[in-house]
């Protein structure tokens, strides 16, 4: 019995087929270049994500209206503290706010690591359904995780740890229940 062969569109097709399955398997990361934005601080001063490169990043989205925000503050202040070299703080205030009426939280709760401004503008790439949201981007800058609610010390030196141990990340010296979104 004869053996049909595929014709030459039947072969390409197959070839899209095949390509396009291979390519959903590969995992996304952000895009090579990994995730960045660029938002003012209580200065104005322009800071981009990128430039925390090299280290874990610890993004979290905060507002002055939500007490779980401000009460886990100084737990993202202490871990700033502990983890230079290891890791950084990036607040993102979640409100359409002057600097002037956030500066007053930052500095009652001695908050020393940068505060951002997003005037309540969602970031692509930061998908929000609460706030406090945290999230720890590699030092490559690809998202690793994503914890809504507040955050202590402890539970984000454990999962930067779990985190560098089961991702391939280089291990450092040191080691991230919500509001709903208006």
């Amino acid at each position: 019995m004869p053996v049909p062969t595929p014709s030459s569109s039947s072969s390409a097709s197959c070839r899209s087929l095949f390509l396009a399955l291979l390519l959903a398997l590969i995992p996304f990361t952000g895009g090579s270049a990994g995730l960045d934005f660029t938002l003012p601080n209580l200065d104005g001063q322009p800071v981009r994500l990128v430039d925390f490169r090299g280290q874990w990043t610890v993004v979290n989205f905060w507002a002055s209206w939500c007490t779980p925000c401000l009460l886990e503050m100084p737990e993202l202040e202490s871990f700033h503290q502990a983890q230079r070299g290891r890791a950084v703080v990036v607040g993102v205030n979640f409100e359409d706010l002057a600097p002037d009426e956030i500066r007053p939280f930052v500095e009652r709760l001695g908050v020393t690591f940068p505060i951002l401004l997003s005037a309540g503008q969602r970031i692509p790439g930061f998908p929000l359904k609460g706030l406090p949201t945290t999230f720890l981007i590699s030092p490559a800058g690809a998202l690793a995780d994503t914890h809504l609610g507040a955050v202590n010390a402890a539970l984000l030196v454990k999962r930067l740890t779990e985190l560098e141990r089961a991702g391939g990340w280089p291990e450092t010296k040191a080691t991230a229940p919500a509001h709903p979104l208006p």
